[in-house]
């Protein structure tokens, strides 16, 4: 262990060793939920230790947390390729953002509730989902409006639309949904597109990617209110 003193340093490692910094170390007691839990078995990997064990515990974890939350196979995707070309170090990077991706979702949860608590107190649900989906809709556009100059508003516009569409779809998916089946299996189909290209855009973004989004969005608002 190496430890900072009260002045500014440099360090120079040389050789091959596993390197992790304080911040980034995950422990037993800390691992308390999936993601986390694969972000330690990878940690486990990447220090040699129990190396094959870990391996095999992180390809169970894997199937399970995409078993209970499909959309983040994109995440599981990255790691497995870090994963099998041996580059462990980029692997911990994947499983960070996958551990905040759950963090996110966690929220989005949280979200939900008060969500549809609002709804039942101020405004017919399908008005309020127009509402929504009309901002995060503005929000992208005024991205669009910027292009090709990086707006400063660009991840902040693709989270809000990433949140709100991962509320939509939590809710089309319960089972006291009362939208027919063939709608909701649209909204599903249309969540999971607008899900990828959300990815797509946050890697190598692209000006048709935000006018589907836009479009999708603008869409789906006005057909339910038309339906209110």
């Amino acid at each position: 262990m190496v430890t900072n003193g009260d002045r500014r340093t440099r360090l120079t490692i040389e050789g091959v060793a596993p390197i992790l910094l304080d911040k980034d170390i995950m422990t037993a007691r800390r691992a308390n939920s999936p993601a986390k839990r694969i972000y330690l078995a990878i940690q486990r990997m990447y220090t040699g230790r129990r190396s094959r064990e870990d391996f095999a515990t992180y390809l169970r974890l894997s199937r399970e947390i995409l078993a209970a939350m499909p959309d983040m196979q994109p995440f599981i995707d990255a790691l497995n390729k870090r994963i099998l070309t041996g580059d462990l170090y980029k692997a911990l990077k994947e499983a960070s953002k996958l551990v905040a991706y759950e963090e996110d979702r966690l929220t989005m949860n949280y979200a939900a509730q008060a969500y549809a608590k609002v709804a039942n107190e101020t405004a017919p649900p399908r008005e309020l989902e127009a509402i929504l989906l009309l901002k995060a809709a503005a929000r992208l556009q005024a991205v669009h409006d910027a292009w090709p100059e990086k707006s400063p508003e660009f991840n902040d516009a693709l989270l809000y639309n990433r949140k709100l569409w991962t509320v939509l779809l939590d809710s089309v998916n319960r089972d006291d949904n009362q939208l027919p089946k063939p709608v909701r299996n649209n909204l599903v189909q249309l969540g999971m597109f607008v899900m990828n290209e959300t990815f797509a855009a946050m890697t190598k973004p692209t000006l048709n990617q935000l006018k589907a989004m836009i479009k999708v969005n603008r869409g789906i608002a006005a057909g339910l209110r038309g339906r209110a």
